[in-house]
C-alpha cells in the first residue's frame, strides 16, 4: 500500500511539474515570439494580370494582453511596413479587456462595455503608422463590438485606416480593379449580409475580409479569397492532440483552408485572449501572395 501511494505521489508530482513547465514556457516564451509567415496561394476568380498581389494580414492584436504592450505594437507596425505589401488588412479584436461590464451585450451603441488595458486612442495612434502601397483596410471583431465598436471605428478612421462593414472598397492596380469586401463580425447578428456583394456587376478579384472565418460558409463562391482571424490558432497547439477549436469551425484554425470550393486564409494573430498563453502558436503577421488558379 505504501509503495502504491509513493508511486502515485511521484506520478502526480511529475504531471504537475510538466503542467507547470508548459504554463511557464507558454506564458514567458511562447507568447513573446514573433514571426512573419509567408505563403503563396492560387485561387479562383482572380485575374492572371494581378498575379503577385501581396496582402499582409494581421488579426487579434488584443492590445495590452500578455506581451502585447505598446512597444510590441510599434514593432509589429515596423515589421509590417518592411514587407512592402500591396494592402494591409486588419481583421479585428484590437482590444484587450482588463474588466468586463456584465451588461456589455445590452448597453446602448456607442457606450463602453469594458475597461481596456490600452485605450483605443492610444493603439489607434500606433496603427496609424501602417503603410501599404494601396492602403490599409480593417474590420471590427467581436471583442471590439463588446467594448464599443462605434468608437473603435471612429478612432481607426481618424488615423487614416478605412473600416469596412458590409462595404466594398476598390483599388486600381494597373488596368484592373481589386475589390475589398469588409463583412461584419459573424457574432454580431449571426449572419453574413451579402447585398453589397450581390450588387457588383463584376465579381472578379474580390478579397473578403472579416473577423470570424466561419463567415466563409455563408459567403458566395464567387469571391477569390477571404482573410480572417478569431481562432488564435487555438493558442495552445498540444503535442499529439493539436489545437482545440473552441470558437470556430475546426477546419479554420490557422493558414489556408478550402470549404465548398471557397478559399480562406486564417492568421493566428498577435495577442492573447481568455488565457495569457501561446504554445507552438507564435504571434504572427502573415504575408499572402495571390495568384490565379484560372489559367
Amino acid at each position: 500500500m505504501k509503495k502504491t501511494l509513493k508511486w502515485f505521489g511521484i506520478t502526480v508530482g511529475v504531471i504537475a511539474l510538466l503542467i507547470g513547465s508548459l504554463a511557464l514556457y507558454s506564458y514567458y516564451i511562447g507568447a513573446r515570439g514573433f514571426v512573419v509567415v509567408e505563403e503563396t496561394l492560387a485561387v479562383p476568380n482572380w485575374s492572371p494580370e494581378l498575379d503577385g498581389f501581396r496582402v499582409l494580414a494581421i488579426s487579434d492584436i488584443h492590445a495590452g494582453s500578455n506581451y502585447a504592450p505598446e512597444e510590441r505594437l510599434r514593432y509589429m507596425v515596423e515589421q509590417a511596413n518592411a514587407q512592402n505589401a500591396d494592402i494591409i488588412v486588419l481583421l479585428g479584436d484590437y482590444v484587450s479587456e482588463s474588466k468586463l461590464d456584465r451588461r456589455r451585450l445590452n448597453l446602448p451603441e456607442g457606450e463602453d462595455g469594458s475597461e481596456l488595458r490600452i485605450p483605443v486612442a492610444t493603439f489607434a495612434e500606433i496603427f496609424g503608422g501602417f503603410r501599404a502601397r494601396h492602403g490599409v483596410f480593417s474590420v471590427i471583431g467581436n471583442h471590439d463590438n463588446w467594448h464599443n465598436g462605434r468608437k473603435i471605428r471612429a478612432e481607426l478612421e481618424r488615423v487614416g485606416i478605412r473600416v469596412l462593414e458590409n462595404e466594398i472598397a476598390e483599388v486600381s492596380v494597373a488596368e484592373n480593379i481589386v475589390r475589398i469586401w469588409g463583412i461584419e463580425d459573424l457574432w454580431k447578428n449571426r449572419r453574413v449580409p451579402t447585398d453589397t456583394f450581390e450588387q457588383l456587376t463584376d465579381k472578379r478579384n474580390v478579397i473578403a475580409i472579416t473577423h470570424n472565418p466561419d463567415s466563409l460558409l455563408q459567403t458566395s463562391s464567387q469571391i477569390a479569397l477571404m482573410f480572417a482571424g478569431h481562432s488564435h490558432g487555438g493558442q495552445m497547439n498540444w503535442p499529439l492532440f493539436g489545437p482545440i477549436a473552441a470558437v470556430n469551425d475546426a477546419r479554420f484554425m490557422d493558414g489556408h483552408a478550402v470549404a465548398d470550393g471557397k478559399h480562406v486564409y486564417v492568421t493566428s494573430g498577435v495577442g492573447t485572449s481568455v488565457i495569457p498563453f501561446r504554445l507552438r502558436v507564435p504571434p504572427e503577421i502573415a504575408v499572402v501572395t495571390i495568384n490565379s488558379a484560372d489559367r
